[in-house]
């Protein structure tokens, strides 16, 4: 049987995976905002070094939930992942859009990263399984 499936292969998951990896990296992204709010709210912590400490968790966030979707869909990761990450980096630069950041160059260095970052994490994922 040549075309047959594993049965391990989860059959229509695709949408539900990539909105649970989606879910779970924008989740992981409020959190690491409100925990940092708080460090620079209460401790000496620049918004400067805020940015960094933000954009660090942001990677952490994208290779989190794009690993959760390739654990979901346990196969082509770097493609899921990446559709993952890529979608988290559209979210970020719509919501930079509403806040008045406008779209620059960077922008689209920002979806590369969210690309490379998701498929990077799209790989452990189903490497996870």
């Amino acid at each position: 049987m040549a075309g047959s499936r594993k049965p391990s292969e989860p059959t229509g998951a695709a949408p539900f995976a990539h909105l649970r990896g989606l879910g779970f990296a924008l989740a992981l992204t409020a959190f690491f905002l409100i925990v940092i709010s708080f460090f620079v709210s209460v401790t000496g912590l620049t918004e400067i070094a805020a940015r960094w400490i933000m954009a660090a968790g942001g990677v952490i966030a994208v290779l989190a939930g794009s690993c959760q979707t390739g654990k979901r869909m346990g196969r082509l990761g770097w493609l899921n992942g990446g559709i993952t990450g890529l979608i988290y980096a559209v979210i970020l630069l719509i919501l930079a859009m509403l806040l008045d950041m406008g779209l620059t160059a960077r922008s689209l260095i920002t979806l590369a990263a969210g690309f490379t970052l998701g498929a990077a994490g799209g790989v452990l994922g189903v490497n996870r399984r």
